[in-house]
């Protein structure tokens, strides 16, 4: 069975030491258990909401940038000092609008940045926003972010706990007008799977991190397919829209843009990268890992916006 917390069940039935043992042999009620669980998990699945979009232009679309069904495609900047050594920032404060707060390595996606902003009816200029940018090689059968189907709204596990204050770039689509949310592109196709709905009450249904894996099969279940990002498209999504960095089929050079606007309730400074030029986050700093092993293999490394 693929499904995480099923698979825990079952096999808590046949485990002499679980108090899931005495659902064996009961297959009537363990049945009316699992739908009843089920059940719950589709109530926190949101379908009318819009949870990602394609940020191209209609021909006839009467304003600068109406989002739909249309791909973006953006031109990403070279690679720092033209080199193919990896680079890396995470959750990097700056102040959106202003391109003096970005490290000179940073300074190349200013367009990328500007072209985000220019979809965002929130009025992010002025205020502190995050970048991340990850270049680097990526091998075959190997994802550059995180695998596994995930939201961004879920909290910490170790350290920082799972709250229901927590946000990270939130994001809504009303009446053809972006309001927040997360920008994000990267120069390989087949690299990233987005759903197109939120996840609601996430703090009472997701895992760890935001881990959602177990809801995979309930969004098969209900015909909900993902929609694979093309190389060099830019997107926006919610932070309680499932999604997942997919492995590559080759191993390649891979570059990854994404911005979270203003709407973060937790940095985790283990985990982000200051800004050597002063940008304070303006969410609330936690100490510590955010996972509930000690060691984060993606930590971003900070020596590369000293150079």
């Amino acid at each position: 069975m693929e499904n995480p917390v099923l698979r825990q069940i079952l096999l808590g039935c046949y485990d002499d030491g679980s108090p899931l043992r005495h659902l064996r042999n009961q297959r009537g009620i363990l049945e009316m258990i699992i739908s009843r669980l089920i059940a719950a998990w589709t109530s926190h699945i949101d379908l009318k909401t819009r949870g990602f979009l394609h940020l191209g232009r209609r021909r006839d679309a009467p304003v600068r940038c109406i989002p739909g069904r249309v791909p973006r495609r953006i031109v990403f900047p070279p690679m720092w000092q033209n080199s193919n050594s990896t680079f890396h920032v995470n959750m990097m404060p700056f102040v959106m609008g202003d391109v003096t707060t970005l490290p000179e390595p940073c300074k190349r996606y200013a367009d990328m940045i500007e072209a985000c902003l220019a979809c965002d009816s929130s009025d992010e200029y002025g205020k502190v926003g995050y970048l991340t940018i990850h270049e680097g090689m990526v091998e075959a059968g190997t994802s550059q972010r995180r695998g596994g189907l995930h939201i961004e709204a879920g909290g910490g596990g170790g350290v920082a706990e799972r709250t229901e204050d927590f946000y990270w770039g939130m994001g809504s689509f009303q009446q053809n007008l972006i309001y927040g949310g997360i920008y994000m592109a990267s120069t390989e196709a087949k690299s990233c799977a987005v759903y197109d709905v939120v996840i609601d009450d996430s703090a009472n249904v997701v895992g760890a991190l935001g881990d959602i894996e177990h809801l995979r099969f309930v969004l098969a279940k209900h015909g909900i397919r993902p929609s694979v990002i093309r190389a060099n498209e830019l997107i926006w999504m919610t932070d309680r829209t499932p999604h997942e960095s997919l492995p590559l089929e080759t191993t390649t050079f891979r570059q990854y843009f994404r911005l979270v606007t203003s709407g973060v309730s937790h940095w985790y400074a283990d985990h982000s990268t200051p800004n050597p030029l002063g940008t304070q986050p303006t969410a609330k700093i936690v100490q510590g890992s955010k996972f509930q092993e000690e060691v984060d293999a993606a930590k971003a490394p900070r020596k590369d916006l000293s150079s």
